[in-house]
């Protein structure tokens, strides 16, 4: 069991469902707060059609999103704060998410996707953590 994880910084959209085609992804999990993009393809609707086509779902969990707070902590340079906020929300108020993108992982190979290329600098390896966490036969990888 597999949860993999993707930021779409430097790359394009062919490049990003080329990627998810080569790792065997059967669902896009979309992790970011605000689904869009002034990357062309990579707002929700962009992703969807060109995900959809490749055979892959796509879902958007705007609740496993970075908050304002978390973003503005991240940009100060203030990584540890961030993930440590971050990850208070994903074990309190927004765990019932995490659980649900858990569950869905025993049934479908997912990738979570977000914008940053380097997982260290994005909440989603908050999400991974915990996710690996809750089912520690979840085995994490960074794409």
């Amino acid at each position: 069991m597999e949860l993999l994880t993707a930021g779409y910084e430097g790359r394009t959209l062919a490049q990003f469902v080329r990627l998810m085609s080569s790792h065997e992804v059967d669902r896009v999990v979309d992790v970011r707060a605000r689904p869009q993009s002034h990357k062309p393809g990579f707002s929700a609707r962009g992703l969807f059609d060109a995900l959809l086509r490749a055979g892959i779902s796509y879902d958007s969990d705007r609740a496993l999103g970075s908050p304002d707070d978390v973003r503005a902590r991240w940009r100060s340079g203030d990584v540890a704060g961030a993930k440590a906020r971050f990850r208070r929300l994903v074990r309190g108020e927004r765990g019932t998410r995490l659980e649900l993108l858990v569950a869905i992982c025993r049934f479908e190979r997912v990738c979570i996707l977000c914008f940053e290329a380097a997982p260290e600098d994005c909440h989603r390896s908050v999400i991974a953590d915990e996710a690996a966490r809750i089912e520690p036969r979840l085995s994490i990888v960074h794409l």
